[in-house]
Order: C-alpha cells, then structure tokens, then sequence
C-alpha cells in the first residue's frame, strides 16, 4: 500500500529533485527485502512510480550482463528517471539478479513505457522474462541511483 504521508510530502511540500530521490530510494529499500517475491518487488516499484512526479519515465530492460565483480548474471532491471536540474537525468535502478542460464541468456529486451500503448506494468507482468523469473531464485536485489 501507497504511504499517503509520503505522498503527500512529495506532492504538497514541493521537495528538491535530489531529496525526492533519496526518499524514493529509501521507500523501496524499507519495503524491498531478499525474502520477498519477484511480483511483490515489481509491486513495490508501481508503488513508487506511482508518487507523481513530472517528466519521469520508466525502463524495464532485461539481459546478462558484467557485474561489479565481473561476474555475468541475468538482470531484470526497472529504471525511474526524472530530469534534474542541470538538464540531465536521475535515475533510480532497480535490479533483480539471477544466475545465467541457457533459457534466460536470449532473453534481451530494453522497453520505456513512453513506447508502449499499455501500462508498463501490466506489460512486465504479462512479459515471457517475468513468467520465467518468477519461478526462479533470484541471487539478490540492488537498488541504487545515479545521474545521466
């Protein structure tokens, strides 16, 4: 359930882009844990996208790809961006990390809801990557930010 004081805080108080940011994150690290499900964690991210915020957009993007210990591992990745204040973006990163395997190496896709006519939502949860993934282990979930 959407917190309604950190709805209201968000949309009434006007804060920084940068606080925003930091308070989002630790929205989705407060209700994100290693014991939770792949649909409750891509329930918590609609959740947090849904805390209204101008021009942002979303990306669901799976693949393998290097990790920072040089590891490959399979990746589905749920990206919010919103533009800061130097016409560059923020971006709040999602990604949930499984061991690679032969079925999910030729799952590749990278979609921003911008180019989609469905709820980006609605489209990950009826996506083949998601019906696989949700009856696996994931190996962890990093939820992180930067700036483009």
């Amino acid at each position: 359930m959407l917190d309604i004081n950190l709805f209201n805080e968000f949309r009434f108080i006007g804060i920084g882009k940068r606080r925003l940011m930091d308070k989002l994150i630790n929205f989705l690290k407060d209700k994100i844990t290693d014991k939770i499900s792949l649909e409750e964690i891509v329930n918590v991210f609609e959740q947090m996208c849904n805390i209204p915020f101008e021009e942002d957009m979303i990306l669901f993007e799976t693949g393998t790809f290097t990790t920072f210990r040089d590891e490959p591992m399979f990746q589905i990745s749920l990206v919010r961006q919103f533009p800061n204040e130097d016409e560059e973006f923020y971006q709040i990163h999602l990604d949930i990390l499984y061991e690679p395997d032969t079925e999910n190496k030729m799952m590749i896709e990278s979609i921003w809801d911008e180019d989609l006519s469905e709820n980006i939502f609605t489209y990950i949860r009826n996506s083949k990557v998601f019906a696989y993934a949700k009856n696996k282990k994931y190996s962890k979930v990093k939820i992180w930010c930067d700036e483009t």
